[in-house]
């Protein structure tokens, strides 16, 4: 059997046409699988449901930065690695020193090591920080009571 010069092109042009149709094909069936994917997430608040497993820390609405006298600050942030109930904390805890620590929820404190101290940053009001710049504050975080706090 002979094939003229043009048979390739042929062959080449039916198998495109070949493709063109499956594709047309598999199109119509997305088109109504999506049509069923958008009425079965008809109920919004299922949406929500399933990032639920992870309960929101009272720690967690610690984020932000806290003031202290003298330009001291206590900077708490999400942990870079998402893991709940880790912290990236930055820290300037005396005139002469700003630095960075991991802290780790427990319980309704925030845990860190500064200066090979196990210390807890934990929730309390101005007076209890000792300091006078803080006296009659509400929302503040203390680290050691009558040396060291911060507040809102």
């Amino acid at each position: 059997m002979r094939f003229s010069s043009s048979a390739p092109y042929m062959v080449g042009m039916s198998i495109l046409l070949l493709l063109a149709g499956c594709a047309k094909s598999t199109d119509d069936g997305n088109a109504s699988n999506n049509a069923a994917m958008v009425e079965a997430i008809d109920d919004v608040d299922a949406l929500g449901a399933v990032g639920s497993d992870v309960a929101r820390l009272p720690t967690d609405d610690w984020v932000g930065r806290w003031t202290g006298p003298e330009g001291l600050f206590l900077d708490i942030q999400p942990s870079p690695d998402g893991k709940p109930g880790h912290y990236a904390i930055a820290n300037r805890d005396n005139l002469d020193r700003q630095d960075d620590y991991d802290g780790v929820a427990d319980g309704s404190t925030i845990r860190f090591v500064r200066d090979g101290k196990d210390l807890a940053i934990r929730q309390g009001k101005g007076d209890e920080t000792g300091l006078k710049y803080l006296a009659g504050k509400q929302e503040c975080l203390i680290v050691m009571a009558g040396q060291e706090g911060y507040c809102r």
